[in-house]
């Protein structure tokens, strides 16, 4: 099985700084494609990588194997640290096309949303976010798109436990039209670097593998970014979350949970072990698959 390729970034490719967010990251022009790419470098804690760059990764090629629309990611090197390159949304190269991110859109229809208040921010319920989509789209083919793309993501989270799906962490795309009309839609999936239990160091996955209760254990303690109801203390978890979407617009979700009744565990053991040996530890690799196939099983409402 052939590993996924580094990318070896020079310092004249560098591009510029970005300021959204709170990891060390900066923009480079890639001079084969001249597409724009951002570079993330992977954190270190306890002298072992805090692991976004891998779980960056094998979310975008889990959301390849089934529809999810994603930012494009590849393993990269800079100054001799090792992160994670996704490539800028090639929509945003047309001028007539803008990013409008969640904490720009919800101010505009929940009433006294804080866009800057990123964290226990309860006002970002799944159903104010539903809420606004559908207002803000008028027309209705783009509208049951939009909500359908939306609902996908929320099964996604739940596949691979990302837990950052905060107001920055998902956005539209909105199209300025010569006729004078806007078109609408939901922009890639992007930053799915807090998913997969990628935080988790070897030495406590060691532990963990004597007990074999723990990957569904953590599974179902995890809090994500969305909330339920304002009355939450923490973000809903993945896993529940996408249960509640499927109570609330079950028609939105069953063609997402068809795809993940098709969904063969081998194929994400195939996308976990193509990660370069040296970039993923062996426990992470093993807990990345196990939980996977609990939580395919989960996500089948």
């Amino acid at each position: 099985m052939e590993p996924y390729p580094i990318i070896h970034l020079k310092p004249e490719w560098v591009r510029a700084d970005e300021t959204m967010g709170t990891k060390d990251k900066a923009w480079f022009l890639l001079p084969e494609t001249n597409e724009r790419w951002l570079f993330k470098y992977a954190r270190i804690n306890e002298g072992v990588s805090t692991g976004e760059h891998w779980a960056e990764k094998i979310a975008a090629e889990i959301a390849d194997l089934i529809g999810i629309s994603h930012c494009l990611v590849e393993f990269a090197e800079f100054d001799r640290r090792m992160g994670s390159l996704s490539r800028r949304f090639p929509e945003l190269s047309r001028p007539a096309i803008e990013l409008i991110h969640g904490n720009d859109l919800l101010p505009g229809f929940v009433l006294g949303y804080e866009r800057e208040k990123r964290f226990r921010q309860t006002d970002h319920t799944l159903l104010n976010i539903l809420a606004a989509v559908s207002r803000a789209i008028t027309d209705d083919e783009q509208r049951s798109v939009a909500l359908t793309t939306l609902a996908g993501y929320v099964v996604f989270d739940a596949l691979i436990l990302n837990t950052d799906r905060h107001h920055e962490n998902w956005a539209l795309l909105r199209e300025n039209r010569p006729s004078g009309g806007v078109r609408y839609s939901i922009a890639p999936s992007f930053d799915h670097a807090s998913s997969l239990g990628r935080e988790l160091l070897p030495n406590k996955l060691d532990q963990w593998e004597k007990e074999e209760w723990r990957a569904e254990w953590y599974a179902n303690r995890a809090s994500g970014a969305i909330f339920r109801g304002r009355e939450q203390k923490h973000g809903e978890n993945p896993l529940r979350l996408a249960e509640f979407i499927f109570r609330q617009r079950p028609n939105r979700v069953t063609p997402w949970l068809e795809r993940l009744r098709g969904l063969d565990i081998a194929q994400l053991s195939d996308i976990v072990h193509r990660v370069p040996q040296a970039l993923m530890p062996e426990q992470s690799r093993r807990f990345c698959v196990s939980p996977s196939a609990s939580r395919c099983s989960i996500c089948r409402i």
